[in-house]
C-alpha cells in the first residue's frame, strides 16, 4: 500500500505523522510526505483523506499501537539528528487561552525511548511540573544531550534545586545553535515573579540573554500592559518574543510584534518604527 501523509500547517516536523510513518513502514507500506506548510492559504479542503489533530478535534488521538511508535525521523529531512517527543503530557495550569488542560488533563508521565540522537526537541507542556523533572535533567546531563525546551519552562516553578541542574544542562534553541531557555510572561501580575526567578537563574550562571520569554498579546491585556512587559524583560536583559493570540489582526499589535520579534527595538523606538522615520538596518 502507498500511504500519503499530509502536513497542512506548521514548519516543525509533525510527530503524529512520523509515528504513522513508522507504523506503516513496519508493515511494508510505502510512505510519502505531502508538505503543504509552504502554501500560504487561509483555508484548505481535503477529499477522501483523514484529517486529525487538535485543530480538528481536541479529543482526537492516535491509536495506542501507533502512539507507542518511535517516530520515523527520516520522514523529514530537516529532522535528521534530532529526536522529537514528550517525556510528560498535560499541565497543572488551566490558562484560558490554552487547550492543553482540556485536551490532556493533568501531568502524566510518558516513556522517552524515542530519544535516539544527541539533539532532543522536547514538546512537554510543563516540564518542571513533572514529578520526575530531576531524574530527567540528570539523565540529559549524564548523556550529554543538547536539549531544547521548545514549549517553555514554567518560570513560577524555577527554584534553587532545578536551577542548579538547568545550568548543567546543554539547553539550546530550536535549531540547536545557541544557548537558549524558553519561558512565558503572559500575565502582567507575574512581574515580580519574573524578576525574582530571572535573577535566581542568573545567580546560578544562566545569562539573561539566553532566556527568551513568550509574551502573549491580544488576549486580555491592554497595549500599555504589553509594552510594559516588554520593557521589564528588556531591562532584565532577556529576549521578548510577541505571540499574537489567535493571530490577531489588530494592526498596532502586529506592528509591535514585528518591532520586537525582529529586534528593531535595538535600533529605533516604536514611535520611529511606526512612522518609518528611522532608518532600520537588519
Amino acid at each position: 500500500m502507498k500511504v500519503g501523509l499530509i502536513q497542512v500547517d506548521g514548519k516543525w516536523a509533525n510527530i503524529a505523522l512520523m509515528k504513522l510513518s513508522a507504523w506503516h513502514k513496519k508493515r511494508g507500506d510505502e510512505v510519502v510526505l505531502v508538505d503543504l506548510s509552504s502554501l500560504k492559504c487561509d483555508r484548505f479542503y481535503g477529499s477522501k483523506i483523514f484529517m486529525g489533530g487538535s485543530g480538528f478535534d481536541l479529543k482526537s488521538e492516535l491509536p495506542k499501537d501507533i502512539e507507542s511508535q518511535i517516530p520515523d525521523y527520516e520522514l523529514y529531512k530537516h529532522s535528521n539528528g534530532t529526536s522529537i517527543g514528550f517525556t510528560s503530557r498535560g499541565c497543572i495550569r488551566d490558562c484560558g487561552f490554552c487547550i492543553v488542560k482540556e485536551k490532556e488533563g493533568g501531568i502524566r508521565e510518558t516513556v522517552f525511548d524515542w530519544i535516539t540522537s544527541p539533539n532532543v526537541l522536547l514538546l512537554d507542556n510543563n516540564f518542571l511540573a513533572s514529578p520526575k523533572w530531576k531524574e530527567k535533567l540528570e539523565y540529559f546531563i549524564r548523556q550529554r544531550l543538547k536539549v531544547c525546551f521548545s514549549q517553555g519552562l514554567d518560570i513560577r516553578l524555577v527554584n534553587e534545586e532545578n536551577a542548579s541542574l538547568l545550568v548543567q544542562t546543554d539547553y539550546r534553541d530550536n535549531h540547536f545553535r545557541k544557548k537558549r531557555l524558553y519561558f512565558a510572561f503572559d500575565d502582567p501580575k507575574l512581574e515580580q515573579v519574573i524578576i525574582e526567578k530571572v535573577n535566581l537563574l542568573k545567580r546560578h550562571g544562566i545569562k539573561s540573554e539566553e532566556m527568551l520569554f513568550y509574551v502573549l498579546v491580544g488576549y486580555n491585556t491592554t497595549f500599555d500592559e504589553d509594552m510594559y512587559r516588554f520593557k521589564v524583560l528588556n531591562d532584565l536583559g532577556c529576549l521578548p518574543f510577541i505571540m499574537l493570540y489567535n493571530s490577531t489582526r489588530k494592526p498596532l499589535l502586529r506592528k509591535l510584534a514585528r518591532w520586537i520579534n525582529k529586534r528593531y527595538y535595538k535600533v529605533c523606538s516604536f514611535e520611529e518604527f511606526q512612522t518609518k522615520k528611522a532608518e532600520v538596518r537588519g
